[in-house]
């Protein structure tokens, strides 16, 4: 693939971090003139990246707010090459990655970035507040694992895991926790969720790829009404590193996501075991007490006579929490 000048001078800039370059050094290494340089930092800087100038001294890379395919290329070692796409705005990223995959065979992790989804959703098609500029939204389509069945009820468990994992990297101070089966919790507030969808080989009967679409609250403030209570935002954070990190971890580790590690890190980060649920099934609300996440990722609740159940699909809606 041909680089432009553009993309070889950024990730030149890239590569020493908080370092001056100058504009000499630049056209030496690249073969170009002084001008063609300056013409480049010009673009560069036209599309959101922070680039300082200083006589003497040359040219250094100060960041970009914006979400930006050549930096996340970057920081991935060009991992994706060529299948990581970064849209402004869509209507949902995991729209965007379904619709893609209808029309080309995807043999190895694909990703879908967007600033900005108009219609972002998760599980039961409910609405995911997904505003410009203050978070993280991607789909990434991943070639199906295995040939034996999946065990869909560790798919999203895991997921939740290798984000926090990432999470505490970025934010060391903050005690993420899991709330069954794909919200990631701060302090009692949502700040990110999960979606994980099958698609399946009509002429097998078998799961030829996972659509896991991704919505985190990096620095969102302002929420609806009917969410303020409910989310927060978790700290600021380079987008660019951050997302770039998240593919990467997932796409390096999913297909062992029934290694058992996962999920007992899942448990370990539960915040609704031994606490008073509400639990949504088709439409009916079941109370209890939560008292395990079973080895394929159920959820097993002890009902108000004693008994217990164990449920693999939906969604806790409340907890009360007592610790």
């Amino acid at each position: 693939m041909v680089h432009s000048t553009a993309q070889r001078i950024l990730w030149q800039l890239l590569s020493t971090p908080g370092s001056w370059i100058s504009g000499n050094d630049l056209a030496r290494r690249f073969n170009i003139s002084r001008e063609s340089v300056w013409k480049a930092i010009n673009g560069l800087r036209k599309s959101g990246n922070n680039i300082e100038s200083r006589r003497n001294l040359g040219y250094r890379f100060t960041g970009n707010s914006q979400l930006n395919a050549d930096i996340i290329d970057f920081y991935t070692h060009n991992h994706f090459n060529n299948r990581l796409y970064v849209e402004n705005q869509v209507s949902s990223t995991q729209s965007v990655a379904k619709a893609f995959l209808s029309h080309h065979l995807v043999t190895a992790p694909t990703v879908f970035i967007a600033d900005h989804q108009t219609a972002g959703y998760g599980r039961q098609g409910r609405s995911f507040y997904s505003p410009a500029a203050t978070g993280l939204y991607f789909s990434m389509i991943l070639p199906s694992p295995t040939e034996r069945s999946l065990q869909a009820g560790l798919m999203t468990t895991t997921f939740a895991v290798l984000i926090v994992e990432v999470l505490k990297q970025f934010f060391p101070a903050q005690d993420f926790r899991y709330k069954w089966v794909n919200d990631i919790y701060l302090d009692r507030k949502k700040v990110g969720g999960i979606l994980t969808e099958a698609v399946v080989d009509l002429e097998s009967g078998t799961t030829a790829s996972l659509v896991v679409g991704i919505g985190l609250n990096i620095t969102t403030k302002k929420f609806p009404k009917s969410l303020k209570d409910k989310a927060a935002g978790i700290a600021p954070a380079d987008r660019n590193l951050l997302v770039s990190r998240l593919v990467e971890a997932i796409a390096n580790n999913y297909s062992d996501y029934d290694n058992p590690q996962y999920l007992e890190q899942y448990r370990q980060g539960s915040m609704i075991l031994g606490q008073k649920v509400d639990l949504l099934v088709n439409g009916e609300v079941i109370n209890g007490i939560a008292k395990k996440i079973e080895d394929n990722g159920a959820l097993t609740i002890r009902l108000s006579d004693g008994k217990t159940k164990t449920f693999n699909s939906g969604e806790v809606v409340k907890a009360n929490f007592e610790k």
